[in-house]
């Protein structure tokens, strides 16, 4: 029996509900996170297949948010697919964050299950 796909979900922001049922339904092992600090230590640890984050906007001198410095984590594995939740509010700031670092999916909230089902298997 093949093993499940892990899914490391950071949920900073919220706002859209519980999705760890949805994602182990399709068979993720998942694994969820409410800081972005956390879900980095988990990322490092735990080598996920996939990374699910929401856009949280905080204001620092040196980065549009705790998401960049996770994305510069994930990156590192060239096999982990990253996908970002975000208010359409926050465009701009997304946009930006896809000049630094790669962002496989950018998903608007509100969120449509069946985009974020279509990232999830790499066919966005």
């Amino acid at each position: 029996m093949p093993q499940a796909k892990k899914l490391l979900f950071i949920m900073e922001a919220g706002g859209y509900g519980d999705l760890r049922p949805f994602f182990e339904a399709l068979g993720f092992e998942t694994v969820v996170e409410t800081s972005a600090r956390r879900g980095m230590n988990r990322l490092k640890a735990w080598q996920p297949d996939i990374v699910v984050a929401d856009f949280y906007r905080r204001y620092f001198h040196d980065r549009v948010s705790n998401l960049e410095s996770l994305l510069a984590v994930a990156t590192r594995n060239a096999e982990t697919r990253i996908i970002v939740l975000y208010d359409p509010f926050h465009a701009a700031d997304i946009e930006l964050l896809k000049q630094r670092h790669r962002i496989d999916a950018a998903l608007p909230l509100p969120l449509s299950m069946p985009a974020l089902q279509a990232a999830l298997s790499g066919s966005t």
